[in-house]
């Protein structure tokens, strides 16, 4: 027996369906790869405009940090410079009274020695 084959213009018909179908396959892609392109652009551009401000924040601080540290430098040897000095002081008042308690140590034997004799 004997096949029958489809005659030629169903077989363009189908063809020319095909075709359609992966014509608009084809557009369904590129608008896919043209939303791909706009989406990566943006993702790029917020990554460069957080990356700046990142980059901007981080010199600000330490510019900040560096001013406070010096400050913290600053006050911390003026502090050493009042310790030397109520050093100086303390080390002054002992040595005064060291003489004073000599003189008076002497002063009290000299007024026992004459009150005795």
């Amino acid at each position: 027996m004997q096949t029958m084959a489809p005659p030629d213009d169903t077989l363009t018909e189908r063809f020319a369906r095909l075709d359609e179908r992966f014509d608009r396959t084809d557009e369904r892609i590129l608008e896919v790869d043209r939303r791909i392109a706009e989406g990566l652009e943006s993702t790029n551009r917020r990554i460069a405009e957080g990356s700046e401000w990142t980059n901007r924040r981080i010199t600000e601080g330490r510019e900040e940090t560096t001013i406070r540290f010096d400050r913290v430098e600053g006050d911390i040897r003026e502090l050493k410079k009042s310790v030397a000095s109520i050093q100086e002081s303390v080390v002054a008042i002992h040595a005064t009274l060291t003489r004073i308690s000599v003189g008076l140590a002497l002063t009290f034997a000299s007024v026992i020695l004459t009150k005795a004799y």
